[in-house]
């Protein structure tokens, strides 16, 4: 059985939604990541709005998301990288972030 979409299953969710981040990278070769890693500005006004919209409604419905991001370090480019864009992108659509290094998940 193939897992939805996120969008199908956070549209299923009635009261909390988490989400776990435990990689160093996930889209090497998303555009906007590679922009910034070249030191060029990046237009992620599409990208933000979108993500907006979609965690917005869950939000407005009640839906409480949350998401925890394990890093190792030195942190990742990638990670870095997420850090810049997260509290436009993730905690402006209304997500609770926080970080966690990996050397202090034992």
């Amino acid at each position: 059985m193939a897992v939805p979409p996120f969008p199908e299953l956070l549209a299923t969710a009635s009261r909390s939604a988490i989400h776990l981040e435990m990689r160093d990278v996930y889209t090497p070769s998303d555009p906007l990541f590679t922009a910034w890693q070249r030191g060029e500005p990046v237009d992620r006004s599409e990208r933000e709005q979108m993500w907006r919209d979609l965690i917005g409604g869950a939000v407005a419905r009640g839906v409480q998301l949350r998401r925890a991001r394990v890093v190792s370090e030195p942190l990742s480019p990638y990670i870095r990288y997420e850090h810049s864009v997260t509290e436009a992108t993730n905690v402006a659509a209304g997500e609770q972030v926080r970080w966690l290094p990996r050397s202090r998940t034992l």
